[in-house]
């Protein structure tokens, strides 16, 4: 294939930046991500400050800081 053809092509695994949330009145942390009081907190973002799937990450993201005040 030519350069000019593996730029037009997404990648099989293309996951666009603009990706909303699924559920409608899901809060979101200052970095975009859902806080889900009630579920796990994100294995990646607990360990890096990152998160892989962005807002449609089924964990919560909530932030050190606030944790602490609950």
């Amino acid at each position: 294939m030519s350069d000019k053809k593996l730029q037009e092509r997404p990648g099989k695994y293309h996951q666009p930046k603009n990706i909303t949330p699924i559920e409608p009145g899901l809060t979101l942390n200052e970095n975009g991500l859902p806080l889900r009081p009630n579920k796990p907190v994100c294995p990646h973002f607990s360990r890096f400050g990152l998160c892989k799937s962005g807002p449609t990450c089924k964990f919560d993201h909530s932030s050190s800081s606030s944790r602490s005040k609950l």
